[in-house]
């Protein structure tokens, strides 16, 4: 809610809709309570650039309404009832706006309730998962590890070259997110296991630790503690043939397989997205720089003047991306259309000397870290009408990167343009690109093929041929000596 009051000097009562806490407000005159009141309050939401939420006012539950496991129903503040799908708290809502008791409600509750599950795994799951997230962690003992336990090892491992990167023996060391990420996962086995020994994470111990998570949060699991245990193999603390996560398997990449990752933005989300933020907003500079530089948000958020440079005669996007640490570098021409939108952004002063985007610091524009970046857009996403819960940032690269497969570019010419490194990532738009136009190809021609006369037309036999030959006509046979036999 962005609904405040207080008092006048007079002692009158003043409403006002305020976003942000040191932004700007916005009065409202109108009597509280009124159609015109909420009429006014939406209004003021919408200019502060705030998204509109329906609080919920209380659970409802109809008499005739059975009980069912993951549909949830409330009420909002304007009697509207609302019906939802929803596996666990803090996992998205998915909305059900078919007429209850239809079989098309019950369709839709079911096609939510499958597709929740197969992105997030079923309650039963997630009990571990669950308690490490909602309950609080245990503090890590402050005294020094005894040599030989895994807290030992896990303090060894960030102090290592493999962890902070040295490349006079071949190690890049990880990403300040990465680190961040692994520090976590790692962090949740301690508190049980951290003064154990190290024999005690077992393959069984590790399989049931992964067990209790999501099949990308197993992945990533995975990922960290093979990376301390090559640490370890290096060191010699540990020999190849007792490494326990031989053989494991978080299913990750088959989960990313059946989702599809995150969901590509359609035409109509863009032109939905371009109709609500004109040339010269910020909201339409973000979304420009998304669509014509097929930046990653780790690069996105951070992209300025400084990397637009000349390159033979033509003013071109230039950065070294995030991912590969500096190592590669990324060369995208301006687009002529992304030139409007910078022109138009300058001209309404929206445009920082360092970012091109940014949070507002004493009337300069200041950088912002990549997940306030993502956040900062997915609410003008929001407010555009594109609000499904996987069309993200990456999405807009996803829909380009299809784009460029459809525009016949080569895997060389995407892969310098997009950053990848792997000839694989080109290789999978460029497949799905040839199998769709196929697929139309063969279309077409089933299609010319059945506007076609049809087979009996082309059999058919002129009526002057059915006529039999004249008898004088006719072609007599004499028996031949066939049936002689051959001296």
């Amino acid at each position: 809610m962005y609904l405040y009051f207080n008092y006048s000097e007079s002692g009158s009562l003043r409403w006002y809709v305020k976003v942000s806490r040191k932004g700007r407000r916005i009065g409202i005159s109108e009597e509280y309570g009124t159609s015109a009141f909420d009429a006014a309050y939406e209004a003021g939401v919408a200019v502060l650039g705030g998204v509109l939420r329906m609080r919920r006012v209380k659970d409802m539950a109809k008499p005739d309404q059975p009980e069912r496991r993951y549909l949830h129903v409330d009420v909002s503040q304007r009697g509207q009832i609302r019906y939802y799908v929803q596996l666990r708290n803090g996992l998205p809502k998915i909305r059900i706006k078919a007429e209850y008791g239809t079989t098309e409600f019950d369709a839709a509750v079911d096609a939510a309730v499958a597709g929740q599950i197969a992105l997030y795994g079923n309650e039963g799951d997630y009990i571990n998962a669950q308690k490490q997230r909602n309950e609080e962690r245990l503090a890590l003992p402050n005294t020094p590890a005894r040599p030989g336990t895994l807290r030992w090892y896990w303090n060894g491992y960030k102090q290592s070259e493999h962890w902070l990167g040295d490349l006079s023996v071949g190690h890049e060391g990880l990403a300040g997110s990465t680190r961040l990420q692994r520090t976590g996962l790692i962090e949740s086995i301690l508190p049980e296991n951290g003064e154990k020994p190290f024999a005690v994470l077992t393959r069984k111990v590790l399989k049931a630790e992964m067990k209790a998570r999501t099949p990308s949060q197993a992945g990533n699991l995975l990922s960290a503690v093979r990376g301390m245990i090559r640490w370890m193999i290096d060191e010699g603390h540990l020999n190849d043939d007792d490494d326990p996560t031989i053989g494991l398997k978080s299913g990750k990449a088959k989960a990313s397989r059946e989702t599809g990752g995150f969901v590509p933005w359609t035409e109509d989300d863009m032109a939905r997205y371009r109709a609500k933020w004109p040339l010269g907003t910020e909201a339409r500079l973000m979304f420009d720089i998304l669509h014509y530089t097929f930046l990653r948000l780790g690069d996105a958020h951070r992209f300025g003047p400084p990397h637009l440079r000349q390159i033979v005669r033509k003013m071109a996007v230039q950065i070294a991306t995030e991912k590969s640490q500096g190592n590669t570098t990324v060369t995208v021409p301006v687009h002529p259309e992304f030139a409007a939108s910078l022109k138009a952004a300058r001209a309404a002063n929206i445009i920082g000397a360092e970012v091109f985007t940014g949070k507002l610091e004493r009337g300069r524009i200041q950088p912002m870290n990549k997940k306030a970046w993502a956040a900062k857009f997915k609410k003008f996403a929001v407010l555009a009408g594109v609000n499904e819960p996987k069309k993200s940032c990456h999405g807009v690269r996803k829909a380009r990167a299809e784009l460029a497969a459809y525009a016949d570019c080569t895997e060389s010419q995407m892969m310098a343009m997009f950053g990848w490194t792997d000839p694989k990532m080109p290789a999978h738009y460029i497949a799905q690109a040839n199998r769709e136009r196929l697929g139309i190809s063969g279309m077409e021609k089933i299609v010319t093929f059945d506007q076609r006369q049809s087979l009996g037309d082309w059999l058919a036999v002129p009526q002057a041929n059915n006529a039999r030959t004249p008898r004088q006509n006719g072609v007599v046979t004499f028996p031949g000596n066939t049936g002689k036999k051959a001296k």
